[in-house]
């Protein structure tokens, strides 16, 4: 046997061995959670099907002594219409909201294009066919010529997360005696996929 070989062998033997250490060990509940999330983001991309998978998205928060929101966008192919799949059961506290617009949330006139309340843990899907059309009616509201709605589409979407204010919890620690504050957590994962049969 040859000193490479046997190196080798040394390498892997250490690598799989201390792996194996890991297996053996307890996980956290937080890795545990990730590894749920992991499950939930399987979930939500086969939801897609028979559109094509285009990405996804995990967003995590913690709930704050306000309410405040977070902002993720999405571009669009021309003229495809797309599937939303949301997974919501990486929630479980207090339901967020979701709200989907045409403009960032800087600008003070953006179209609501869809709206769900109280959202925790649940999974749903949105298809843009039915944003297009509020989009195009604002747009007639506004006073555009139907000849220029026609052509309209939405380049991109903005998701807003809703994220509801929740008051402060606080733990004792055994130890010394202190209050720990509790930091309440929670995730949505968002796929999307597009109609390109």
């Amino acid at each position: 046997m040859s000193y490479k070989n046997i190196l080798l062998f040394f390498i892997f033997f250490t690598i799989s061995s201390s792996y194996e250490a890991q297996k053996g060990e307890e996980i956290s509940p937080y890795q545990e959670y990730l590894l749920q999330l992991k499950e939930y983001r399987k979930n939500c991309r086969n939801a897609l099907k028979p559109f094509r998978y285009d990405g996804s998205l995990t967003t995590h928060f913690s709930y704050k002594e306000f309410t405040y929101s977070k902002e993720i966008e999405i571009a669009t192919i021309q003229n495809e219409i797309y599937r939303l799949s949301f997974n919501a059961m990486g929630i479980m506290e207090d339901g967020i909201s979701i709200k989907i617009y045409d403009k960032p949330k800087k600008f003070n006139k953006r179209t609501l294009l869809y709206e769900k309340e109280n959202v925790t843990g649940t999974e749903f899907t949105v298809e843009t066919n039915e944003m297009i059309e509020k989009f195009k009616q604002a747009k007639r509201d506004e006073g555009y010529e139907e000849k220029v709605v026609t052509h309209l589409r939405l380049k991109k979407l903005f998701i807003d997360y809703i994220i509801p204010a929740k008051d402060r919890v606080f733990e004792t620690n055994e130890e010394d005696g202190s209050e720990i504050k509790v930091i309440t957590k929670g995730a949505v994962i968002l796929a999307v996929g597009y109609n390109n049969l």
